[in-house]
């Protein structure tokens, strides 16, 4: 009889669990749709730089799913057993995380420090080791150029960080002003 109660308090838990997950990815997928829509609207409505409002929708969404996820996490009775075992793992788990995500972090702090320094923006014209092309999008791990031939060129954030940048815009600009 106890084995029976426990397995149906457990799938009670994972029926919460898999609601919580569902609600998540539906107000993730809500919420970074009508942002979207909002800064492409403003964009096209003032001539606004949409990269940093691009770049905090992002940061919204991802916190919609880091907070979903370790909500479902916690509901789940698996995690409150084992929250000491995997507390004691946690720092050689982190060590190990560390070194297996050294690229990815560097692209996504990378792609911080483009945000923040804008040495280009979305729509600038730009040459990178060759690649020349118009900014499309600027992720955080990523940049997407398209060049003349409507090919989309995806450059790491950490390439643009550690190569020299022209930005064939702003000279554009600078020159017709003068």
């Amino acid at each position: 009889m106890k084995r029976l109660h426990n397995l149906l308090s457990d799938s009670e838990a994972l029926i919460y669990a898999a609601i919580v997950f569902g609600l998540t990815i539906l107000v993730a997928t809500l919420v970074n749709t009508y942002l979207f829509r909002k800064v492409h609207k403003k964009a096209k409505e003032s001539d606004v730089d949409p990269t940093n409002f691009i770049f905090f929708k992002n940061i919204i969404v991802l916190t919609i799913y880091l907070v979903g996820v370790g909500w479902a996490l916690l509901i789940l009775p698996i995690t409150k057993n084992f929250a000491k075992t995997i507390l004691a793992g946690a720092g050689a788990s982190t060590l190990i995380i560390g070194f297996a995500s050294q690229q990815v972090l560097s692209n996504m702090m990378s792609g911080i420090f483009i945000i923040l320094n804008k040495p280009f923006r979305i729509n600038d014209r730009i040459m990178i080791q060759g690649n020349e092309g118009r900014v499309v999008e600027i992720n955080w791990h990523d940049t997407v150029i398209e060049d003349d031939k409507l090919n989309r060129v995806i450059i790491p954030n950490s390439m643009i960080s550690n190569n020299v940048v022209k930005n064939l815009h702003r000279e554009s600009q600078t020159n017709s002003a003068s």
